[in-house]
């Protein structure tokens, strides 16, 4: 039952905080457009616009989640060729945790080397 109650607080939580942001960015646009500021003040122009932000968040999951898959292998491998008869969950953690990381390094070096890459490009 706590699980439950602890799960419902964490989204209530996260929808308030997500609905706040959102209302309190509307009210600030609505009164700069009011005070006479100019629509395209809210969108950066073509030539400064980056990459769209859920593009690096997709690849830091995803990178991040294969990390994870091959850490649960590995240490199924490890565990299975050690031939034990019992689970060795500590080769399990470990093996999460470190090719979790492994994924994350990855998709930073890998966002860093894509925005180097755009700042190269001539405009």
């Amino acid at each position: 039952m706590e699980a439950v109650i602890t799960f419902i607080s964490l989204f209530a939580t996260i929808f308030g905080i997500s609905y706040y942001f959102l209302y309190t960015r509307n009210k600030e646009r609505l009164a700069l457009i009011e005070a006479g500021a100019d629509v395209s003040l809210f969108q950066a122009p073509p030539s400064k616009r980056k990459r769209h932000p859920a593009y690096s968040i997709a690849l830091v999951i995803g990178l991040m989640t294969m990390g994870i898959g091959l850490g649960v292998i590995f240490a199924f491998i490890l565990d299975y060729t050690l031939a034990l008869n019992h689970h060795n969950e500590p080769a399990y953690i470990a093996g999460i945790f470190f090719f979790g990381g492994l994924g994350l390094m990855t998709s930073f070096l890998l966002l860093r080397w894509l925005d180097k890459k755009d700042e190269e490009k001539p405009q």
